[in-house]
């Protein structure tokens, strides 16, 4: 085999690892949130990540305002996951992710795709929210990491934008 030819496979062969890992690390900070592990969920984002939830109580009976949440840097999101709102799901909640697009390109990524909250406190669970999020994601130090989540309700003009600029559909090499 040609060393043109090993170089290529390795190049897609690290690609997929690094799709894989960032699908993986999406995942796992769903799982933290839901299982309260507050640390866990904060070790899966960059110190200086930010965080924009559209209607962040949208789903709720009491919903107040629907102003969008922006959290900057490890101790707004631990105040958020710490909060009396959202340790009030617990232990009855699931955060599903899926499906995602992911591209990569050398130590940044971004991931778009839909995501839902279930809730259950007696009963079945209930679907809370159904969102569209777009994740953009960095390498450092030999990891990936989650720099920027932008979560929007499907129902938003700014999802469907989310949406069209993961809809395309790569040309023929």
């Amino acid at each position: 085999m040609s060393e043109q030819r090993i170089d290529a496979l390795e190049r897609r062969l690290q690609r997929a690892e690094d799709e894989l890992a960032i699908r993986n690390l999406i995942a796992r900070y769903g799982m933290a949130v839901d299982c309260g592990d507050v640390q866990a969920a904060l070790d899966c984002h960059l110190s200086d990540a930010v965080y924009v939830v559209s209607a962040p109580r949208a789903g709720r009976e009491e919903s107040g305002t629907n102003a969008d949440l922006d959290l900057r840097g490890h101790q707004a999101i631990r105040e958020m996951l710490s909060s009396e709102l959202h340790q009030s799901l617990l232990p009855g909640c699931a955060h599903t992710v899926g499906p995602l697009t992911v591209e990569v390109e050398g130590d940044v990524a971004q991931a778009t795709g839909y995501s839902r909250l279930y809730h259950s406190s007696e009963g079945p669970p209930q679907l809370m929210r159904l969102g569209v999020n777009a994740w953009e994601l960095r390498r450092h130090a030999g990891r990936w990491y989650i720099s920027r989540r932008t979560s929007r309700l499907v129902s938003e003009s700014a999802a469907q934008a989310l949406l069209q600029g993961a809809a395309w559909v790569p040309q023929a090499s």
